[in-house]
């Protein structure tokens, strides 16, 4: 990104509130997932004796359901009040989940970690959508990319420090006290932040915003029609939900790929988990520092390519792999110079990931009307939320098929394949209609 674009938004009250915010509650966010599905990988929690490889994709599914239900009334919303104070009263709502949380952790209570996890989706619904529609009007055209690429970055960072602490800190006797604390303390922190957050103003201050079950019924059908009507702002929106499918699709798999075919443990995992999301932070920045401003698909294009190869090769080459019955340690696997391949890969997946979403989430963005910015980047929450659904049920498939868990790998380069021959279609379209 444009570094002298970023230190100016970094002093700025229309941006740096809002980044704390996000980037803290994106830890918590993940602080508690992998907690939650580190105690059910490792150390057997479980709700109605479900096993392991159902309870995983389940924890997975229950905070993304909310989104796919609920976005359709926060994007009125959105629309209709001023978006930073939905913002404001998302954080504080984080909070009073994060003290569940703890409870929930304290008094090993797994089926309300996972009722609290289904609320973090509901705060996450609104949250969202204020979000994104609040950027176009903060940030100048020429900012916004940057901009979107300096909170993924951050994201990506908050997403591994949590994964990792979610991971590694809950196995310790002590591990559960300090989760607890951290969630919310963050979880505080979040809040005052964005109340220093400049004011977003709704597009469409006369709207009239549907509550209630009918609301959900009728509103997310007309706000996808929205969608559907405006098929420039629709294709970035379907990209990026195809990304966060097949994104859902690999975090769910990742502990039990981990452990069932490389016979590794939560080492391991964290060690895949540190790999992944510096690699996607690193693909924002790049995409960030090079496409200055613009929709900059090509970034998009070479990004899908990166998640068809690297993908591909990691299930190629671990088809058919046995691990032994004792799991290996991070230190061993590491030692094994036969596993650099898989770790290269990895890598190599993560910057195509934050190559293909940056300039799709600015796109969306930019070309969204501001009167109805709210709905139509809500819509995004129920593709996304529909895509965060379907990813993980990859995993009960390949289940249910007795399929390898490689297969998911497959999955992700046959989707992302067919990304990539759709983007560079949309190119020579633009190309034909320029010459």
């Amino acid at each position: 990104m444009s570094l002298k674009i970023v230190s100016t938004l970094m002093t700025q009250r229309r941006f740096l509130p809002l980044w704390i915010a996000q980037t803290l509650g994106a830890f918590n966010d993940n602080l508690f997932r992998y907690a939650l599905v580190a105690l059910a990988t490792y150390q057997g929690w479980t709700v109605f004796g479900l096993d392991n490889q159902i309870m995983v994709p389940l924890a997975a599914t229950a905070f993304t359901v909310p989104i796919f239900a609920f976005s359709a009334i926060a994007g009125q919303v959105a629309d209709r009040y001023d978006r930073t104070k939905i913002m404001r009263i998302a954080k504080f709502a984080e909070i009073i989940l994060m003290i569940l949380a703890a409870i929930g952790f304290l008094f090993q209570l797994p089926l309300a970690l996972l009722v609290t996890l289904f609320l973090m989706g509901v705060q996450s619904t609104f949250f969202l959508p204020a979000r994104n529609s609040a950027l176009p009007s903060l940030m100048q055209p020429e900012e916004l990319v940057p901009a979107n690429a300096a909170l993924s970055g951050a994201i990506n960072v908050a997403i591994l420090v949590g994964a990792i602490g979610g991971t590694l800190l809950i196995a310790p006797d002590w591990g559960v006290p300090l989760i607890s604390a951290l969630l919310v303390v963050m979880a505080v922190l979040g809040w005052i932040a964005m109340r220093q957050q400049t004011p977003a103003p709704g597009g469409n201050p006369e709207l009239k915003v549907r509550w209630g079950v009918l609301g959900v019924i009728w509103e997310t059908p007309r706000m996808l029609g929205f969608a559907f009507r405006a098929p420039d702002v629709l294709r970035p929106l379907l990209g990026v939900a195809w990304f966060w499918m097949l994104a859902a699709a690999v975090i769910t798999v990742l502990p039990l790929f981990t452990r069932d075919v490389l016979g590794a443990d939560e080492g391991v995992v964290a060690v895949f988990q540190l790999i992944f999301t510096i690699g996607a932070a690193l693909g924002a920045v790049i995409c960030g520092s090079l496409a200055k401003s613009g929709d900059a698909l090509r970034f998009s294009l070479i990004g899908a390519i990166m998640l068809t190869v690297f993908p591909a090769d990691i299930a190629l080459y671990t088809l058919g792999r046995a691990p032994d019955a004792a799991l290996i340690s991070a230190d061993a696997f590491l030692t094994d110079r036969g596993n650099w391949r898989i770790l290269i890969d990895l890598a190599l997946s993560a910057v195509g990931g934050g190559l293909f979403l940056v300039p799709l989430q600015a796109m969306a963005q930019r070309r969204a009307k501001e009167e109805m910015r709210g709905r139509l980047l809500a819509a995004s929450g129920v593709l996304n939320g529909l895509g965060g659904t379907l990813g993980p049920l990859v995993l009960l498939l390949i289940g249910a098929s007795a399929l390898p868990l490689q297969a998911a790998y497959g999955f992700v380069a046959l989707g992302s394949l067919g990304a990539a021959l759709f983007i560079a279609s949309r190119m020579l379209v633009r190309r034909k209609n320029t010459q």
